[in-house]
C-alpha cells in the first residue's frame, strides 16, 4: 500500500514502509531539504524528487525540514511508484513561485518623449548583483524602428525604480530605470534585438534565455524618429553577483 502524506515542519509517521520518496516541497526560496530517519537510523538529507528503497520495511519515519518554512509531500509504501511527469510539473510551478516569494523579481514601465527617446535599465557598478533580463518591450505613438542595445552609460533622467513582483510593499530593486531623448550615440553598440513597430502597438523581445547584465552595464530600449513618445516595459530578476 502506498501512502501520500504532507508535512509542514517536523513530522513522525507510524507506517510500515520500505520505500520513501520526497515528492515535492517548498520553503519560500529557502532550503527545501529534509532529514529522514527510519526506525531511528539517519538516512541523510533529501531534496524534492529524491527517493530510497530499503531492503526491509521500517515502522517509524521521522521528517525534519532543514528550514522551518518548508512544507511538502512525501510517499511511503512497500514497492516503488514513480511519476516523473507529475514531479516535473510541480517543481516548475514551485520554482517560479519561490523566486517571486524570495523578492528577486521586478518589473518597470518607464516612458520618454522627444527626439529619439530611449528607456534604460542599468545595473550600478557597486550593486553586488547581476540582473537577468526576461523581457524588454515597448510601444510608441508613431510608427518607428526600435532596438535593444548594450550600454555602459547611465541616461539623464531617473524613472520609477520599478515594483517588486512579490508583494506591493517589498523593497525596491538595485537596478536603475532611466530615460533620455536626443541621447548621445552609443559607440560600437551591441544589439540584442531590433525591428519595426506600428503606431500604438507593442513590440520587443522575450528572451528564451535570460540576458545577464553585470554591474556597470545596462540595456537601452530605443526608437529613432524625432518627436515621438516611447513607453517601455522591462521584467528582470536580481541575484548576487
Amino acid at each position: 500500500m502506498l501512502q501520500t502524506l504532507t508535512f509542514s515542519g517536523p513530522r513522525l509517521i507510524n507506517a510500515a514502509a520500505s520505500f520513501f520518496r520526497y515528492e515535492s516541497g517548498s520553503a519560500g526560496g529557502a532550503d527545501e531539504s529534509i532529514r529522514v530517519r527510519a526506525d531511528g537510523a539517519d538516512l541523510g538529507l533529501y531534496f524534492p524528487g529524491d527517493a530510497i528503497e530499503l531492503p526491509q520495511a521500517c515502522s517509524t519515519w521521522e521528517i525534519s525540514p532543514t528550514s522551518g518554512a518548508c512544507a511538502g509531500i512525501v510517499r511511503l509504501g512497500v514497492g516503488r511508484v514513480q511519476s516523473a511527469r507529475l514531479v516535473g510539473n510541480v517543481r516548475v510551478i514551485d520554482a517560479e513561485r519561490d523566486k517571486v516569494a524570495a523578492g528577486v523579481c521586478f518589473r518597470a514601465a518607464p516612458s520618454a518623449t522627444g527626439n529619439a527617446p530611449v528607456c534604460q535599465i542599468y545595473n550600478p557598478a557597486a550593486s553586488g548583483r547581476n540582473l537577468f533580463i526576461m523581457s524588454a518591450r515597448g510601444g510608441a505613438l508613431a510608427a518607428d524602428s526600435w532596438g535593444v542595445r548594450v550600454t555602459t552609460t547611465q541616461h539623464a533622467t531617473i524613472a520609477s525604480a520599478g515594483p517588486n513582483l512579490s508583494v506591493v510593499s517589498a523593497a525596491a530593486p538595485v537596478a536603475l530605470v532611466r530615460t533620455d531623448a536626443t541621447a548621445a550615440a552609443v559607440a560600437a553598440p551591441r544589439f540584442y534585438a531590433s525591428g519595426y513597430m506600428q503606431a500604438n502597438q507593442d513590440a520587443g523581445v522575450e528572451f528564451r534565455r535570460p540576458l545577464m547584465i553585470p554591474p556597470g552595464f545596462g540595456i537601452d530600449f530605443y526608437i529613432n524618429a524625432p518627436s515621438n513618445t516611447l513607453r517601455a516595459n522591462f521584467e528582470w530578476e536580481e541575484w548576487p553577483a
